[in-house]
C-alpha cells in the first residue's frame, strides 16, 4: 500500500510540473512581430533577417540567427499561414515565406480572421486554402495582374575604413533596408515588395580611397552599394521610386548607427538616392545615431 501510495504521489508531482511548464508557456501579448511563436519550443521564430532581441520577440535585422525555421514544417500542420499576395479571400501556408511578407500566424482561422475576416471562403479546407476563382468576388485582383516595377536604391558610403570587410558591409546594409521596408509597409499596407537583390552600381565604387587624414594616420575609402527593390505597380499614381528614396532617406541615421554599431565604421557617412540620380541627400561625419532598430 505504501508504495502504491508513493508511485501516486509520484505520478501527480510529474504532472503538476509538466502542468505549470505548460501554462508558464504564454506567447508575447502582441505576438512575434515579424515572426511566429513556437509553443513547443516556447519562443518566437522570426522571418529572416530578423531576430529575437533581449524580449525574445522578432524585431532585430541582424540575419545572423540561423536559416529558415520552418524549412522542415509539414504543411497545414505546423508551417506558418500568411495572407495570400494573389486574392484577398485566402490564406496561403508553407515552409518558405514570400519576399515582402511579414505578418505570419499559426493557423488559418486567425490568418483569415486578420487578412480575410468577411471572406466566406478563407476557411474552405485544403492544404493552401481556396483557389483563386476569377469567376467569384475577390477583395483583391490575383498575382500578375499588376505589374512590377524596379526601383533600384543606391547607398553612396564615405569615411569607411581601409581594412573594411565589404560582405560585411553589404550583409548590414541589405538587413537595414529589410527593416526599413518592412516599417513603410506597416503605413503602406498596399505595397507589395516582391524581391530585393544586391546588384553592381553604374560606376561603382568598392574600396576606393578617398583621403588621407593626417592628423589620425588613417585612410579613409568610399563604397557604392545598390539594391534592386521589385515592386507591385498596384497604383499607377503612385510614384515608388520617390517613396522608397525619401523614406529610406528619412532613415539614414539608421543605416548609420547599424554600421556604426556592428561593425564599429564611426566614421561613416551615407548618401541615399536611387541609381537614375534620384539621390544626394543624406547624413554622415562623426555625431552618433540613435535608431529605433538597434535599441529594439
Amino acid at each position: 500500500m505504501t508504495t502504491m501510495k508513493t508511485l501516486f504521489i509520484l505520478l501527480l508531482s510529474t504532472a503538476l510540473i509538466s502542468t505549470t511548464s505548460a501554462q508558464q508557456c504564454e506567447a508575447p501579448s502582441s505576438g512575434c512581430t515579424y515572426g511566429m511563436f513556437n509553443y513547443e519550443k516556447c519562443e518566437c521564430e522570426c522571418i529572416k533577417p530578423f531576430c529575437p532581441d533581449s524580449n525574445g520577440d522578432c524585431v532585430v535585422p541582424l540575419d545572423n540567427c540561423g536559416g529558415n525555421p520552418w524549412e522542415d514544417c509539414t504543411r497545414g500542420v505546423n508551417c506558418p499561414w500568411w495572407g495570400s499576395l494573389s486574392s484577398g479571400d485566402m490564406c496561403n501556408t508553407g515552409s518558405r515565406v514570400p519576399a515582402g511578407v511579414w505578418k505570419i500566424f499559426n493557423t488559418r482561422e486567425i490568418c483569415c480572421g486578420v487578412h480575410a475576416p468577411f471572406s466566406s471562403v478563407c476557411n474552405d479546407k485544403g492544404p493552401n486554402g481556396p483557389v483563386f476563382d476569377p469567376n467569384k468576388p475577390s477583395i483583391t485582383p490575383p498575382s500578375g495582374a499588376f505589374g512590377t516595377e524596379d526601383v533600384t536604391l543606391k547607398f553612396d558610403l564615405n569615411g569607411l575604413p581601409n581594412d573594411m570587410d565589404i560582405t560585411k558591409l553589404t550583409t548590414n546594409v541589405l538587413a537595414t533596408l529589410n527593416y526599413i521596408l518592412a516599417q513603410l509597409k506597416e503605413r503602406e499596407p498596399d505595397l507589395q515588395v516582391t524581391g530585393i537583390n544586391e546588384r553592381a552600381c553604374r560606376g561603382r565604387k568598392l574600396g576606393q580611397q578617398r583621403q588621407l587624414r593626417m592628423v589620425e594616420r588613417e585612410l579613409l575609402r568610399d563604397a557604392s552599394i545598390c539594391y534592386t527593390v521589385e515592386v507591385e505597380n498596384r497604383d499607377s499614381g503612385q510614384d515608388y521610386e520617390a517613396l522608397l528614396v525619401t523614406e529610406a532617406r528619412a532613415s539614414s541615421d539608421v543605416v548609420l548607427d547599424e554600421i556604426r554599431t556592428k561593425l564599429n565604421y564611426m566614421n561613416v557617412g551615407v548618401e541615399i538616392g536611387s541609381e537614375n540620380g534620384n539621390g544626394g541627400s543624406g547624413s554622415g561625419g562623426s555625431n552618433p545615431s540613435t535608431s529605433t532598430m538597434s535599441n529594439a
